[in-house]
């Protein structure tokens, strides 16, 4: 690529930063602001109501960026954007965006089954009309799946991705943090693989999810909605089988995607099994009810629950997340053999942190709201040296278990 083509790359992130971040400026200064105020209730830890504009202003700045380099490309001779993804991020800008701003506003309430339908059926059109999927996977050089199954797994994961991005948009910069790092994990896996528009577009959502958490960082002056989760999840569940399907003969996919996606694919599991063992053999129907009942003991509720802040939380989660999207791109970069010890070595911050965030047994472990708003309050009294020790004892445990994934990394680097 010429140097003129990665300066408008930089240029074109940059400006879907600012556009981002300028149009949520916009917009809380309008009457939209409180079309769109997010109203506190027993579930939610912010405690005064907060506009839910997030979602709007980064499919704004993503889709500016992305027709930008799209006509670029056209008339500069720019790497151009393949045809499936490019329309696949269009019908995904307006049918999310069209969405997400009804279901965010205070007036309009869209039933669960009804935004499932559309997730679904955009996810159908992405797969087999714009042609975005995995093509034959080989799962660790053993077995291939064949096309017309990995077709059919494209789509649960695009379903499952916008489900779990939904579901860890709970906080102050949480959503917004490790949709980040996962996209820039994706943007570099993408290099390496030979793709260097899906970098490109990663860039581009980059940009517009950091002007977004401008005004999301702790504390909060916005909130990116179900039509910002939905958008995030759906562009990395995207940009993540464009990637897997240059990888296609590499046997690393079964291993690198789930990486890649990172907290929100674990957040997803530990759910699904906290309220599974919780339902107490509630019958079947009662029990698959259980498990989609949301509650209050997501990862970033027991943050909380624990007596760390909004952005102690977003540092401690991003150091685990890069430790993961970090792994992803060791197993891109070594030989096969080397995935099964990367893997297993990537257990262990996981599990140590799930263990100290009361994840224990059986995983019946739920939390109350009565018992988080307590444990809050409680949090909030205690000293302000006891609060940085517990801070600093488990930053500088996962930065430990950080050190080791990176430096075989820079070892798997120099390699190459």
């Amino acid at each position: 690529m010429p140097g003129t083509e990665y300066a408008v790359i930089i240029a074109l992130s940059f400006i879907s930063a600012v556009i981002a971040s300028t149009a949520i400026q916009i917009i809380l200064h309008t009457r939209l602001a409180l079309l769109f105020a997010d109203t506190p209730d027993h579930r939610k830890v912010h405690t005064t109501p907060i506009p839910r504009v997030g979602g709007i202003a980064m499919i704004v700045a993503m889709l500016a960026v992305t027709l930008a380099w799209y006509a670029l490309s056209a008339k500069s001779g720019f790497l151009p954007i393949p045809s499936g993804l490019f329309w696949s991020i269009i019908a995904a800008a307006t049918t999310l965006g069209a969405l997400g701003f009804l279901d965010d506003s205070k007036f309009v309430n869209i039933r669960v089954r009804h935004k499932l339908t559309v997730v679904v059926a955009l996810s159908l059109i992405t797969v087999y009309v714009f042609g975005v999927h995995p093509g034959s996977i080989s799962v660790f050089g053993l077995f291939v799946i064949p096309e017309a199954v990995s077709k059919a797994i494209a789509v649960l994961w695009i379903v499952g991705l916008i489900n779990a991005y939904n579901l860890v948009d709970g906080l102050d910069g949480f959503a917004g943090t490790i949709s980040i790092l996962s996209l820039l994990g994706v943007a570099a896996v993408s290099l390496l693989a030979g793709c260097f528009v899906t970098s490109v577009l990663c860039l581009f959502a980059v940009g517009a999810a950091i002007g977004f958490l401008v005004h999301n960082a702790p504390p909060a002056r916005v909130f990116m909605g179900d039509t910002g989760s939905c958008f995030l999840g759906y562009m990395i569940a995207l940009l993540t089988i464009r990637a897997a399907f240059l990888m296609e003969g590499s046997g690393k996919v079964p291993i690198v995607m789930p990486l890649l996606a990172g907290i929100p694919i674990l957040e997803v599991f530990v759910t699904i099994l906290r309220r599974y063992f919780s339902a107490n053999d509630m019958g079947v129907g009662r029990t698959l009810r259980h498990i989609v009942t949301a509650d209050s003991s997501h990862l970033h509720h027991r943050f909380l629950f624990h007596g760390f802040s909004h952005l102690e939380t977003c540092v401690l989660i991003g150091i685990l997340t890069t430790t993961i999207v970090g792994g992803a791109v060791c197993v891109m970069l070594a030989d096969i053999s080397y995935m099964p010890w990367v893997a297993v070595y990537l257990l262990i911050p996981v599990v140590t942190a799930l263990y100290r965030l009361r994840f224990k047994g059986s995983l019946i472990a739920p939390i109350c709201p009565e018992e988080l708003a307590r444990n809050i309050r409680l949090a909030a009294k205690r000293a302000h040296t006891v609060r940085l020790k517990l801070f600093y004892n488990d930053l500088l445990m996962q930065a430990a278990m950080a050190v080791p994934v990176f430096a075989l990394m820079i070892y798997l680097m120099m390699m190459n």
